[in-house]
């Protein structure tokens, strides 16, 4: 018997591997999937799912569809009454109980479909849906009918869960439940003691272009250093100015998106991690670093910013060390120390490891959300069933 769904905007996409997680591991053989879009083909796990797609007809259909669901539901973007009739028949189709909607856009989407259904409904929030999308008068209206409706909401940290308080989410019902890695998925190989790795995307929020800044003065300092910079976005052509800029074309190399293995391999050869994350321009921000945790959990010791929730993740001092946002040269200068000391690299990637184990591993931290799902003498009677 099927008895959660996991919805989320886009299953397939690269950014969107703690939901397919979710997805596997949180009921295996029990979960059924929404994707609001792309088709079924796009989909990449093999359960059964309900698509969405994208809505039909030239401008102004959609734009009346836009109204009708917005006097609606409050949220312009709302499923149709057609969609909701269609949704509505899957989920009784595979006894659903639960729902969990990965982003708040999700949690606005279904809101209705949920409490229709007399579903137990689950919102999960992993960052702009809560720092940016606000800012907007009618996100704001609409977060208020989901704070009303739903049973629980998920964050990745507690400075995470302090915005969706500010926002009016009961703090009753806002849970910190990080996103968690495989530790085994992570090894350590024959490092190579002067490279240093970012990951993710190149984008205002990751400020890959201070990264390189303070990439080019710890250099000045420990020749041998080389950046390498997987990932790829808007910020790209900046980041390329400023390695012109340094005369940093033997040094940096930006790799662009790669898979999750070869960024898991370059894990393991390098010896320092890197991210320069602050507050963007708009308001966006990171929930909790998920490429911070796959670092220590290949034993890289951590160079990062004080941004958001990463002080939760990164022990400071401990697995690795924090400097403000926005300052180039105190993050040079902690690079520079990591790089001029092997030893302490190898005692903070070890507790860096140690740490992951004892706070974002997947099962631990899958196990949490499974019981907040289902409270766990329902999930005791339904898992036997």
């Amino acid at each position: 018997m099927m008895q959660l769904a996991v919805a989320t905007e886009n299953p397939a996409s690269v950014a969107e591997t703690y939901v397919r997680q979710h997805m596997r591991a949180l009921l295996p053989g029990q979960t059924v999937g929404i994707a609001l879009h792309g088709t079924r083909d796009d989909v990449p796990l093999d359960m059964p799912f309900f698509v969405r797609g994208r809505r039909s007809g030239g401008w102004p259909q959609r734009k009346v569809a836009s109204i009708s669901a917005l006097v609606r539901s409050g949220y312009a973007a709302a499923l149709s009454t057609t969609e909701e009739a269609a949704l509505s028949a899957f989920l009784k189709e595979h006894s659903v109980s639960t729902l969990l909607a990965e982003f708040g856009t999700t949690g606005l989407v279904l809101r209705r479909v949920a409490k229709s259904n007399g579903l137990r409904f689950v919102v999960n929030f992993h960052g702009f849906d809560a720092t940016v999308l606000p800012k907007r008068q009618d996100i704001r209206r609409a977060y208020k009918r989901l704070a009303r409706d739903a049973d629980a909401f998920v964050c990745g940290s507690n400075h995470f869960a302090s915005i969706l308080h500010a926002l009016g989410f009961p703090a009753e019902k806002v849970h910190v439940i990080p996103c968690g890695v495989d530790p085994v998925a992570f090894s350590v190989g024959d490092r190579d003691g002067h490279t240093v790795l970012g990951v993710g995307r190149l984008t205002e929020k990751k400020r890959p272009d201070l990264t390189i800044r303070a990439f080019a003065l710890a250099k000045e300092k420990v020749p041998q250093l080389r950046l390498e910079l997987i990932g790829d976005g808007p910020k790209r052509a900046m980041c390329e100015d400023v390695i012109r800029e340094k005369g940093l074309a033997g040094s940096v190399t930006l790799h662009g998106a790669k898979p999750h293995d070869e960024v898991r391999a370059a894990m393991a050869r390098a010896s320092i991690f890197v991210q320069h994350s602050m507050t963007a321009t708009n308001g966006d921000q990171e929930s909790q670093g998920i490429s911070l945790i796959e670092a220590m959990s290949s034993e890289l010791p951590v160079v990062a910013t004080d941004h958001n929730g990463f002080s939760e993740t990164v022990a400071d001092g401990v697995t690795g060390m924090l400097s403000p946002e926005g300052d180039v040269e105190k993050m040079a200068n902690n690079l520079v120390t990591l790089a001029s000391d092997p030893a302490l690299r190898v005692a903070m990637g070890a507790a860096g490891r140690d740490r992951v184990a004892a706070h974002f591993d997947a099962a631990k931290t899958t196990e949490r959300l499974r019981a907040l799902l289902f409270p766990m003498q329902d999930y005791a009677v339904k898992a036997a069933q």
